[in-house]
């Protein structure tokens, strides 16, 4: 379950209504004389056993109510409801809580007063800034020992802010219209997402310590405060139209402490850094095509304040210049590519200072089928995350230029207001041709009881949520789903994050599951459904909870993986051809890269079910993003074929002769039990020195996150190496080039002592601290171009290996062999590319004879 609040604090929302009037909300009869009833008896009972479930039922439709009417409602108040009826956990206190703080509101609105942003921005990312908030004091006045929670949303990540030295970064002040107010400093631990979300970390408080502050007082926090010299607040490195600063404020010392509704703070892109691009995979000869120009920040936001004119070619030859301005995202129009064949896109800055590419084009003759690219998983503040919801349908239209989208919040922190916004949503970007957006959740129950499941709808007409609450376990949802809707309808994913339980899975509800996202690479996900006989394929998706799906950056120290993407074949970007593509199998999953798969076996396609042949021929094809190191085809839950394209198998030391090497930092993902959350992100932290040669260059490949993955040369010795990244379930992988190389030439790698780290940790195998460790990689000792360190890890073996490096790897390639392996029924393929920078692909799986399971 959630690990929501601490038995010693109980963060409460104070729902606010929009009205100033301190007349009870409106709301129907029944329900009207059912919470007068709730609030009568509540002041000579508390909750217990035997009431527990029918309180919690009554907060459920109040706290709906409320929101319908225009409400503020804390995300936190529908999941201690969730959590109180799906679990069966005693939350007795909490739920009294809730009730407590509904009463007073529903008695006088202007109970807890009010709160007001000066200066919501826009503020630039990863800059300094500065802005108030000031809080009027309501009808309750706060006493002595009472104050003011300053807390910091776990998802955002500004400076760590200050109260001792008002001339340096990140100082926060605080001053009451009151003269005779004075607030002394605490810290005290939170629990949730506007403190440690998995368990209570310090957060600051201003304790008010005499002169009661009464109604129409004023107290004015301010963040970045100026006055003495600081340079200001910096600010988070990305950018979102509702960036949460909360306060929570306490009324009599008691620690009960009550959320202010949040006052968005606007954060958008810096100076520009860097551009990328956006093509359609597919294309017909000689038909008119878009794609889009993005320019970004130094951390993937987009750009803002100057853009430069840029400069457009295919495969090297000139396409078009565009003029400079302010306009970070540009679409050019019209374009038309009569051959067939592979076509790769590139941009730069006039003064060539700027330089980035596009997704690979492929033209054909005709083409029946196309590949489009989606997000099924995705978040924004309606639940934990951070941005509005209509932020998330323009980020994935506008800055990612996904062909279609998926919100699916969590349903433990939706109330009936943000749904039915959803559903409005929905209605207002679907843009049939262009951009199809579908309604959908993620029923949020813990892992025993079924794990956390994406469900799509086809259309929004009609949909409600079958929610955890109600529906607590993985049985009883694929029930509610069926008794209420046509399973033609619906696509349930499960994701391996909190994961599914793959021993269970309805074929009429569950033609997909989830193998990559944000929090890392969980093939192994699906492999166990496979292996447990359901006829499923694969996606890969964001779990992006700062609305930004389709194109995610991670920041936060339990993610180093972009987001990943779906790719679904369908004859046409429509509702329903990409809707009965998903439910017809037709996917793929990747890393986040467009790249292009084609995988087949006696011609069956990705997802398909064909008929039993002896005889078999595998063929698939890769248009990669970048070079190709290695593809594999599994059969049956083993690999059967590989070829790795990554190593030079050829290469002898020569003198004066540069050696590129690869440098691969490996580790598993599977949890080795049941039910358990995968294993965490092993995190790889030392030095690597290198004797006998000349280090001329590094570079950590595929380092996303810039806050927790680094790789720096040391100034007063040029031969060492600093690093830190991570590994979940792929490779993280250190380019070196080295010159003067021979064979006594060796690397050095003293790895440090770390621990294990991953949201949603494991329950039967805690995270480990792995010790360190020292290896020598000789260049004597590789064999055929590779060679391989293994590190046990209790049940798990991590890896460190040691590549030189093909420069001439392809960036396209095919095969096709004829399967020799014994042959039966139910036997399944799937093919896997690994990239040079590390991306990953995975076709879906496709099986051989046998009876699809009904």
């Amino acid at each position: 379950m959630f690990n929501l609040i601490p038995v010693h604090i109980i963060l409460i929302g104070a729902l606010l209504v929009a009205t100033s009037a301190s007349a009870a909300i409106e709301m129907d009869s029944k329900l009207r004389l059912q919470v007068d009833t709730l609030k009568a008896e509540f002041a000579d009972q508390r909750t217990n056993a035997a009431n527990a479930h029918e309180r919690a039922l009554l907060l459920r439709d109040w706290i709906d109510a409320y929101a319908l009417a225009g409400g503020y409602i804390p995300v936190n108040a529908t999941a201690v409801i969730q959590s109180s009826m799906a679990y069966g956990v005693p939350a007795y206190d909490q739920l009294d809580a809730l009730i407590a703080e509904l009463a007073l509101r529903d008695d006088d609105s202007r109970a807890i007063g009010e709160l007001e942003l000066s200066n919501p921005g826009p503020h630039l990312a990863n800059h300094f800034s500065q802005f108030s908030q000031t809080y009027t004091v309501g009808t309750k006045p706060i006493k002595p020992g009472g104050g003011l929670l300053i807390s910091r949303h776990f998802q955002t990540n500004p400076g760590l802010w200050q109260t001792q030295d008002p001339d340096r970064d990140n100082y926060i002040s605080i001053k009451s219209s009151n003269p005779q107010a004075r607030f002394h400093v605490e810290n005290y631990p939170v629990s949730g997402m506007h403190g440690g979300f998995r368990g209570a970390e310090n957060q600051l408080v201003f304790r008010l310590a005499d002169a009661e502050l009464r109604l129409g007082d004023i107290v004015t926090v301010t963040y970045g405060d100026r006055t003495a010299g600081s340079r200001g607040l910096r600010m988070p490195d990305f950018a979102s139209d509702a960036m949460p600063f909360p306060l929570y404020v306490d009324l009599d010392g008691s620690n009960l402490w009550y959320s202010l509704p949040i006052q968005p703070v606007q954060i958008v892109g810096a100076t520009v850094a860097g551009v990328h691009g956006f093509a359609p995979s597919i294309v017909a000869a000689g038909k008119p095509f878009s794609f889009s120009i993005r320019a970004e920040d130094a951390f993937a936001n987009r750009a803002t304040g100057p853009i430069p004119a840029w400069r457009v070619s295919i495969n090297g030859e000139f396409l078009r210049d565009l003029p400079g301005g302010n306009e970070a995202i540009q679409v050019i129009d019209d374009i038309v590519l009569e051959n067939p064949g592979v076509y790769r896109v590139s941009i730069e800055s006039r003064d060539g200072a700027i330089k980035g590419v596009a997704n690979p084009i492929v033209v054909k003759d005709n083409p029946k089928q196309f590949i489009y690219w989606g997000d099924t998983h995705g978040h924004s503040g309606f639940a934990e995350g951070i941005g509005t919801a209509e932020e998330f349908m323009r980020f994935a239209r506008d800055d990612s230029r996904l062909d279609f989208v998926t919100h699916s919040e969590h349903d433990l922190w939706m109330d009936a207001r943000e749904w039915q916004h959803l559903k409005t949503l929905v209605r207002k970007y679907h843009e049939e041709g262009r951009f199809i957006p579908y309604l959908g959740y993620e029923w949020t129950i813990a892992s025993p009881q079924g794990g956390h499941h994406n469900v799509l709808f086809r259309t929004p007409e009609g949909r409600e949520m079958i929610p955890g609450a109600l529906f607590p376990t993985l049985s009883r949802l694929y029930q509610g789903l069926k008794e209420n809707y046509d399973p033609q309808d619906i696509v349930v994913i499960p994701h391996a994050h909190n994961p599914g339980d793959y021993r269970q899975s309805d074929p009429e509800l569950e033609p997909l599951v989830e193998i990559s996202s944000m929090h890392g690479n969980f093939e192994w996900f699906g492999r166990m459904y496979l292996k447990h006989g359901h006829q499923v394929g694969f996606v890969a998706a964001s779990d992006d909870h700062l609305a930004k799906p389709g194109y995610s950056i991670p920041w936060r120290a339990s993610l180093a993986q972009k987001g990943g993407l779906a790719g679904v074949i369908a004859e046409e970007r429509s509702n329903d051809a990409i809707f009965g593509a998903m439910r017809n199998l037709s996917t793929y999953a990747t890393t986040g890269d467009r790249m292009v798969l084609n995988f087949s076996v006696n011609d069956g396609s990705m997802g398909q079910r064909i008929p039993f042949k002896q005889d078999r021929l595998v063929k698939g094809s890769v248009v990669g993003t970048t070079s190709i190191r290695s593809i594999d085809v599994l059969k049956n839950d083993e690999v059967i074929w590989s070829k790795n394209y990554g190593v030079d198998e050829a290469y002898a030391i020569v003198p004066d002769q540069d050696t590129h090497l690869t440098l691969s930092f490996g580790s598993h993902s599977h949890p080795g039990e049941v039910s358990d959350s995968p294993r965490g992100w092993r995190h790889w932290a030392g030095t690597i020195e290198v004797k006998g040669a000349n280090l001329i260059a590094a570079e950590l490949v595929d380092a996303h996150n810039r806050n927790y993955q680094e790789l720096e040369q040391n100034p007063k010795n040029p031969a060492m190496l600093s690093l830190a990244t991570m590994s979940r379930g792929d490779h993280s992988s250190v380019s070196l080039t080295l010159r003067n190389a021979n064979e006594n030439t060796h690397l050095i790698l003293r790895l440090s002592e770390t621990t294990e780290t991953g949201s949603a940790p494991p329950r039967l195998r805690s995270h480990q601290t792995i010790p360190g460790n020292e290896l020598i990689l000789r260049l004597a000792d590789l064999n055929q171009g590779q060679y391989s360190h293994h590190l046990p890890v209790d049940k798990f073996t991590d890896s460190v290996t040691l590549t030189l490096t093909n420069l001439r790897a392809p960036k396209e390639a095919e095969f096709q062999f004829e399967d020799d392996t014994p042959a039966g029924h139910n036997d399944y393929y799937f093919m896997r590319v690994r990239q040079t920078n590390e991306a990953l692909g995975w076709s879906s799986p496709i099986w051989v004879g046998g009876h699809p399971p009904r």
